[in-house]
């Protein structure tokens, strides 16, 4: 049981380190919190209702930061129904996403 665990983070855990964020604003990554929301905001992006999700109506795209220490930890592509958006023909992310399928659907998350 105890090596099930260990195997599973050992290849799970790099896996989320890896998750790529929207170039557009990649390099927040690491920023601290306050400066970084001005930043959002200098780049069209809008706090939709808090909890760290952001909009972008420019490229359509929604994201969510993760804050750790008061830092900008990860930002994560999301669906846009996240950000309270309907999509248009869009995709639709399937109910068994796993991690590893994350870039066949890149607009989903888990």
């Amino acid at each position: 049981m105890r090596l099930t665990i260990a195997i599973s983070l050992v290849v799970l855990v790099p896996l989320a380190a890896f998750a790529k964020s929207p170039s557009d604003i990649a390099d927040l990554v690491g920023s601290r919190a306050a400066g970084a929301e001005s930043e959002m905001q200098a780049r069209g992006y809008v706090d939709v209702g808090g909890n760290n999700t952001w909009w972008n109506a420019d490229k359509k795209q929604c994201v969510k930061v993760r804050v750790s220490q008061g830092r900008y930890a990860s930002i994560s592509q999301i669906k846009a129904s996240s950000c309270g958006q309907k999509a248009k023909g869009a995709m639709k992310c399937p109910p068994d996403l796993s991690q590893a399928d994350l870039y066949k659907y890149p607009g989903c998350s888990l």
